[in-house]
């Protein structure tokens, strides 16, 4: 027993992810039009964040994906944590992995507001949450994705 504890200590010290519930990493949205797309990947699981965007110098955002719910939901949040001048023209959040199914959503505009309905519109069989064309209003500060995994208890 005492060698199980040590190989499982040693193995999360060197593949940490694989023994953590949670994972965070900070990126750069960046104007001038053009479509960009970030992708975080963590144990098996992606989320990934299309975007065009204008104005100003480019934005440190953050993106954190973790388990919940005791492993049976993944979430994972874009945000920029704090007031965003950028002037979003689209952007398109997708969540995937082994089966994972968007269950819940929530996108935020300045002052901590959420977008109007018309604003966005949502594909649960693709897991995304997408700008709906002539309807965003180009205000984006935060968007979080949660998803079942769809494990069932034995």
């Amino acid at each position: 027993m005492k060698w199980f504890v040590i190989v499982t200590i040693f193995v999360c010290n060197i593949a940490q992810d694989l023994c953590d519930d949670s994972t965070q990493d900070v990126f750069f949205v960046k104007p001038g039009g053009q479509t960009t797309v970030y992708e975080k990947e963590w144990n098996g699981f992606k989320c990934s964040f299309q975007y065009q965007a204008q104005g100003g110098t480019h934005e440190q955002w953050q993106v954190s994906m973790e388990t919940i719910d005791d492993g049976q939901s993944l979430m994972c949040t874009i945000a920029r944590g704090q007031t965003s001048y950028l002037f979003f023209e689209t952007f398109t959040m997708t969540l995937s992995g082994p089966g994972v199914k968007l269950q819940q959503f929530e996108a935020i505009k300045t002052e901590g507001k959420p977008l109007a309905e018309n604003e966005y519109k949502v594909n649960k069989k693709a897991n995304t949450l997408m700008a709906a064309p002539g309807q965003f209003k180009n205000q984006l500060e935060k968007i979080t994705l949660l998803g079942s995994l769809g494990k069932t208890e034995l």
